[in-house]
């Protein structure tokens, strides 16, 4: 696999133990652990751990509502009035940033392309609030479907995202500095809930995109 492939700040934890990478739009992404069935137990039995760093991520701040329809079938995280993280897939960032730029030109909107600001995570399945109960004081139940917030995970400022799919999925974007700890720290309570690392392969497979 090319070295210049980009990869997660957690690549080499998953690495170490099992997980597969494949190449994906300039991204190296771990497709799995091996047994998928055995993955997507997990996911829809207790809780998973999943790196979706790969996202192609764009912030966009201020007179949001102007630009957001540019952005067409993108995943939309809205934090507050003012601010939005805007989502797809890996290696669309250029074509998003272009088409959101051309449209905040001349208009209060800043469009920033985030992708390696933030490290990624999914948690998916049943046991969710259970892994947020041991890493955060944040009330997690608050957050509706599909809204996203601000809030600290294991002591970290983070980006949540609440996506009810087959299954219940919480994406959380952490600043890249801090994502080989984040795996670390959310891996080890997932462990104990009798949950696992999870690849793409998997998620996907539950409704996830």
């Amino acid at each position: 696999m090319s070295a210049r492939l980009r990869r997660s700040p957690a690549a080499r934890l998953e690495a170490a133990v099992g997980g597969v990478s494949i190449e994906q739009d300039g991204w190296a992404i771990t497709a799995s652990f091996g047994d998928d069935a055995a993955e997507r137990d997990s996911i829809r039995r207790s809780v998973a751990l999943v790196d979706i760093t790969a996202r192609a991520k764009i912030d966009l701040r201020g007179a949001v509502d102007e630009v957001l329809p540019a952005a067409g079938g993108s995943l939309v995280g809205r934090i507050s009035e003012e601010w939005t993280l805007l989502l797809g897939r890996p290696g669309e960032e250029g074509r998003l940033l272009r088409t959101l730029e051309a449209v905040a030109a001349g208009r209060s909107t800043m469009v920033t392309d985030a992708t390696h600001v933030h490290a990624a995570f999914a948690l998916a399945g049943p046991r969710i609030s259970d892994v947020l109960a041991r890493t955060t004081s944040w009330d997690g139940d608050r957050l509706g479907r599909g809204e996203a917030a601000a809030a600290p995970i294991a002591e970290i400022p983070s980006v949540v995202l609440r996506r009810d799919l087959e299954v219940p999925i919480l994406e959380l974007y952490v600043p890249s500095e801090f994502g080989r700890y984040a795996y670390e720290t959310l891996s080890g309570v997932v462990g104990r809930l009798g949950g696992r690392p999870v690849g793409w392969q998997a998620l996907r497979a539950e409704g996830w995109s």
